[in-house]
């Protein structure tokens, strides 16, 4: 398994929509200056406890979000401050700024989709490294923002040399290297008609572009699970299906499920943002360190947890800390705080009801029930409804609390490193210290308002 950059299972990572085009105006429509994330980043720092982070900024190039791809080297002007002359200038200052905050800041891609009005069209066109019609002409697979969107053909990207070209123009634009990290969207596969690719040569050229990128120290994480098949999509509704419908010379398409493929690229891309693709079996066999990320299947996520999005609470509530905070700081303690803690233990085994919700057992006397979302260690509560307290540092001097409805009584903390402890209410603002505890038999009592978090800090 290779040695990546970093754990996800242990670091909180999420997206930042940042812009998306206008392009019937020419201009962007910006939801969040690169001065208005460092703001959210440092209010994140404080809820969050100073943990480790990862930001990736969706729509900092070109107009914003699907435009340019996959040219990657121009950055969004209008996301810029006004005492600086362009928008990469902004964009340097808020990675630097941001390392005050614990965060890593990084930036979000796509090699899968291409545009007709980008520079380099004619040389994909030319080096038949966009996908393809039987006819060989070029094929319009989906529209985004209104423009037609073409899919790379990944065998002839990487074979002319058009991937590496594009790619050191992005690293002279961005500083990705020093991240580390970088986020490349939907990074699914097309076969090409014009000429024939198969779905094994279009992956073994994925493969080569992830091992180049791993050569420079860089992680990718990505959208989806893979799991392709040969002329198949994961829906027959899906555009690349109808695509292959239109072109296949046999009729009807193979049929299969996904589970019939391995995931392609495990070993290669350690995080996505919806592993769809996981199976229970999957669960069980592949360690969260190796490949991580946000459960879709409910009766799995129950049980498991995954990563939180951050993205998702920005562009629903706002980014005034008044409407976004309470939905961040309930679902980071309600839902990623439990995926830390389980990520640490050991998976042993999964046992599914006849109501078809699943038991996970971990190491430790750890258990996770889906039929109520709850988490036990050897017969005490850790997690029940959305009463949740658990270590924050693998030290176990740090514990994060939270109650949903408000509750007071005894909170176990069986693992706690230390005897007495201060807690503090976790603000927007940063800590706000509340009183001290003893703890006894590794409990403690005291009272939580609704929608309240607390850290707990040993002495």
């Amino acid at each position: 398994m290779r040695q990546f950059r970093y754990d996800y299972s242990k670091i909180l990572w999420m997206k930042m929509f940042l812009a998306r085009p206008d392009f019937a105006r020419g201009v962007s429509d910006v939801l969040i200056s690169f001065e208005d994330a460092l703001g959210i980043i440092r209010t994140v720092d404080a809820l969050t406890q100073g943990i480790r982070k990862i930001v990736y900024l969706v729509g900092w190039q070109g107009l914003g979000h699907d435009d340019c791809y996959p040219e990657m080297h121009k950055v969004n002007d209008y996301l810029k401050r006004d005492c600086d002359p362009d928008g990469r200038t902004s964009l340097l200052w808020l990675i630097e700024e941001a390392k005050k905050y614990h965060t890593v800041v990084s930036v979000h891609g796509n090699l899968a989709d291409e545009y007709g009005d980008n520079e380099s069209h004619e040389d994909f066109v030319r080096e038949n490294a966009i996908v393809k019609n039987a006819d060989g002409t070029p094929a319009v697979i989906e529209v985004f923002n209104g423009r037609n969107a073409y899919k790379v053909s990944y065998k002839q990207f990487w074979e002319s040399g058009l991937f590496k070209k594009l790619w050191e123009k992005f690293l002279d634009t961005v500083p990705v290297r020093e991240a580390g990290t970088v986020h490349l969207d939907n990074f699914c596969i097309a076969e090409s008609f014009s000429p024939r690719t198969t779905v094994e040569e279009q992956d073994e050229a994925r493969n080569a572009i992830l091992d180049y990128i791993a050569a420079q120290g860089i992680d990718v994480t990505s959208e989806y699970t893979y799991r392709e098949l040969a002329l198949r999509a994961d829906s027959p509704e899906h555009p690349i299906r109808r695509f292959y419908e239109k072109n296949a010379d046999e009729l009807p398409l193979p049929v299969g499920s996904w589970r019939d493929a391995p995931i392609r690229t495990l070993g290669r891309i350690p995080a996505t943002w919806w592993t769809s693709g996981m199976t229970a079996e999957d669960c069980l066999a592949i360690p969260p360190s190796a490949y991580s990320g946000h459960l879709t299947d409910g009766a799995l996520g129950a049980v498991f947890y995954g990563a939180m999005h951050g993205e998702d609470i920005w562009m629903s509530r706002g980014i005034k800390n008044e409407d976004w905070v309470p939905s961040f700081l309930r679902e980071f303690c309600t839902y990623q705080l439990p995926y830390f803690f389980l990520n640490r233990l050991k998976r042993e085994r999964l046992e599914k009801g006849e109501d078809g919700a699943y038991t996970a057992y971990f190491s430790d006397g750890v258990e996770s029930r889906g039929s109520d979302r709850s988490v036990w260690k050897n017969g005490v509560p850790l997690k029940q409804e959305g009463d949740v307290i658990l270590p924050l540092t693998e030290d176990n001097l740090l514990f994060a609390a939270y109650s949903e409805n408000g509750r007071s009584g005894f909170w176990h903390m069986p693992d706690a490193a230390f005897e007495e402890a201060d807690v503090f209410e976790i603000t927007d603002r940063g800590n706000r210290y509340l009183f001290s505890v003893r703890l006894e038999n590794g409990s403690a009592s005291f009272a939580l308002k609704p929608g309240q978090a607390a850290a707990i800090k040993g002495r």
